[in-house]
């Protein structure tokens, strides 16, 4: 029996431990020992406990940042290298307690991971999962040159974060992030939702779930919303994903083009997030960084279809005309005029969803991405059937 070892870099709720927990909660307890080290502790904890592994929260260790979704500040530079040391150490550790024969690195953040695995065990293999673009500077080429040197190979949630950090002759495989059909479904009620937030039923509601920040492009998808909003007075924005922090001056002009206007409606991060994607109609990705985007397959796996940005990520998400509509970067005009044409048009959207649903239960279905994840495994790593 192969031991495992899943290494996590956040406490916080997100995409990444959603994936892991998926992926933890498939492993076949036959072939594999599983164990899960977290290097933060928060609310993510929890969700990975309920993966069915034990989870142990670290200490002393940090992540070495260079991606495009956490960015780069002076300020954040000199804590990565900080905490580079005692993180290297303290991995040591960790790996001496575990004795795993596979670490799988949930971030390509997490090199120092891999590097204290060299140092205490060379044939340990080491599978880094690649779910961010790295950042094309300084603090992006450490992280691409430290896991090309202490990574044995790669598994990249989409192509365009795959070609960023560029597998150098590692063996490299490209599984999409996956959904859970059985809790991401086209039977899901959102009929509490709509009550909730006071919708009709003839509402037609887009949808934006994630942070509210410049890279995701809210500010400019609100505004382009309010132009549309008074011919459309059926259409309805739901905006969740605020933490409503004072000190958040981004959040603050997002709030600001709310104002005043009653068919938006701004939420905080909420835990019922298939409800609310069934409770919408389209589900909004206005990106302006490449990043892959989880809301788009979770929805298309309700059957609802997506509105994005051309960019890495969304464009590899959305089939044009297919399963969704794609806008240049910056259109924002595009885009309204794409929620007009799908959201008085209720054919094509019912078409688009059906398609974004096939598309989904092709690609993003985790019962098959978990298999080709522990297909990875067997066919470089362990050469055992799994």
């Amino acid at each position: 029996m192969k031991k495992v070892l899943y290494v996590h870099h956040s406490g916080h709720m997100g995409g990444a431990p959603r994936s892991l927990t998926y992926l933890i909660s498939h492993l076949d307890k036959q072939k594999f020992q599983g164990n899960v080290l977290t290097i933060r502790n928060g609310p993510a904890v929890k969700l990975l406990e309920s993966g069915g592994l034990p989870v142990e929260v670290a200490k002393g260790m940090f992540p070495f940042h260079g991606s495009t979704v956490s960015g780069m500040t002076p300020k954040l530079f000199i804590r990565n290298l900080i905490g580079a040391l005692p993180t290297y150490f303290q991995a040591k550790k960790y790996i001496r307690k575990y004795k795993p024969d596979i670490i799988h690195l949930n971030s390509t953040c997490l090199f120092q991971v891999a590097r204290a695995a060299k140092k205490v065990s060379p044939e340990t293999k080491v599978v880094c999962h690649v779910r961010e673009p790295l950042l094309n500077s300084f603090a992006g080429n450490i992280l691409k040159r430290m896991n090309h040197k202490y990574v044995d190979g790669y598994i990249s949630i989409d192509q365009f974060d795959s070609e960023t950090v560029d597998s150098d002759g590692r063996e490299l495989d490209v599984v999409y992030n996956f959904v859970d059909f059985k809790s991401y479904n086209p039977d899901v009620n959102g009929a509490p939702v709509r009550r909730e937030l006071g919708l009709a039923d003839d509402d037609i509601v887009f949808l934006y779930i994630g942070r509210v920040v410049h890279g995701n492009g809210v500010l400019d998808m609100v505004n382009a919303f309010n132009k549309i909003a008074k011919d459309n007075p059926k259409f309805k924005l739901i905006v969740g994903g605020f933490y409503f922090n004072k000190n958040n001056a981004y959040e603050d002009k997002v709030m600001q083009a709310c104002k005043g206007n009653d068919q938006i409606y701004p939420l905080a991060f909420r835990d019922d997030v298939p409800q609310m994607i069934a409770a919408s109609d389209v589900m909004m990705c206005p990106f302006v960084e490449p990043h892959f985007s989880r809301s788009i397959i979770e929805a298309a796996s309700m059957r609802k279809p997506s509105i994005g940005t051309n960019i890495g990520g969304p464009n590899e998400l959305i089939l044009q005309g297919k399963t969704g509509y794609l806008f240049e970067a910056g259109d924002y005009d595009a885009m309204a005029q794409y929620m007009v044409r799908i959201g008085n048009d209720r054919a094509l959207h019912e078409k688009l969803g059906q398609q974004a649903l096939e598309f989904a239960q092709e690609n993003f279905d985790a019962r098959k991405n978990t298999k080709r994840t522990f297909e990875f495994y067997n066919r470089f790593f362990v050469r055992e059937p799994v």
